[in-house]
């Protein structure tokens, strides 16, 4: 099956259901305006996200500045697209980062088992103790006002329900048949990973990260909200949201309209993955019935 014909298949189970068609739109829109963004710049928005004019500090939404301006005179709209890119690539960022260290440690605990898996699921039980959002604020207020350091305080606390998950799925591989015969048969590990391991347990591996990418962006918005590891000038729409602290009840549209965009876009990640979620669970439970009705 070639490229074409995967993306083809792909399309038309997203778009079966309108649910996750509807996410996956929301989510695409999203990302082309970022990648826009990051390619063309300033250009594709009408003003500087980044130049405070105090003489239009406050403006309501209007038809010169489409979502009005902040305390600092700074357009809304502008900041808006221009924070895309950020809020989008960081969790992106974390969520590959934190899948790919969940795999290789969640395949080498559920396929060698032993004292090496006793080793990495008390040390995942140790960080699945602490509240992830708790830890992930103590590490970026260490480490300081920084994007780089913002997506290493939360990729250090994301990792470990990956490992739970990848393990999981590994024993129930691994206790196969077809899997013991390829260790009596001394077959390469490098092809039983990738011909036996891998193609079983990457559907709930990418459904799982396709609703987490929501959850990682909630999480980062979250330290931007209470100004812990997002730079005080960058536009994060957590950052940006902060300013209903003090704006609700005078210019509400500030913080309200950046919160919206961030309500839309962790909404399409779930709705994709929660339908992602429950075609899985169907296929399992039709497998099941058909197992026992062979049995009967």
């Amino acid at each position: 099956m070639n490229i074409r014909s995967q993306i083809k298949k792909f399309l038309n189970t997203i778009f079966s259901n309108w649910l996750s068609g509807t996410g996956f739109i929301i989510i695409l829109i999203f990302i082309v305006i970022a990648v826009l963004y990051e390619i063309l710049g300033t250009r594709i928005v009408p003003y500087n996200p980044y130049q405070i004019n105090l003489l239009q500090a406050n403006m309501p939404p209007s038809s010169t500045h489409w979502f009005g301006t902040d305390d600092l005179g700074r357009d809304i709209f502008s900041r808006v697209i221009a924070a895309l890119p950020i809020d989008l690539g960081i969790s992106l960022l974390i969520v590959f980062v934190s899948s790919f260290i969940g795999l290789v440690l969640g395949i080498v605990a559920g396929y060698f088992r032993g004292a090496l898996e006793e080793v990495i699921m008390r040390l995942t039980d140790l960080f699945l103790a602490f509240p992830p959002i708790i830890m992930s604020m103590a590490i970026a207020a260490t480490l300081g006002p920084s994007l780089l350091n913002a997506a290493i305080s939360v990729i250090f606390v994301w990792w470990p329900p990956y490992v739970r998950l990848v393990r999981g799925n590994t024993l129930q591989v691994a206790s196969q048949d077809f899997i013991a015969i390829s260790r009596v048969l001394n077959t390469p590990f490098r092809k039983i990973l990738f011909k036996g391991v891998l193609p079983n347990i990457i559907t709930p591996l990418l459904i799982y990260a396709t609703m987490d990418v929501g959850t990682a962006m909630l999480t980062l918005s979250t330290l931007g909200f209470l100004g812990i590891g997002i730079p005080i000038n960058t536009p994060e729409l957590g950052l940006m949201s902060s300013i209903l602290t003090t704006t609700f009840y005078t210019y509400p549209y500030e913080g309200l309209i950046p919160a919206a965009f961030i309500f839309l876009i962790v909404l399409g990640f779930s709705l994709t993955g929660e339908y992602w979620k429950f075609r899985t669970v169907m296929k399992h439970l039709q497998d099941h019935i058909r197992d026992s009705s062979g049995r009967l």
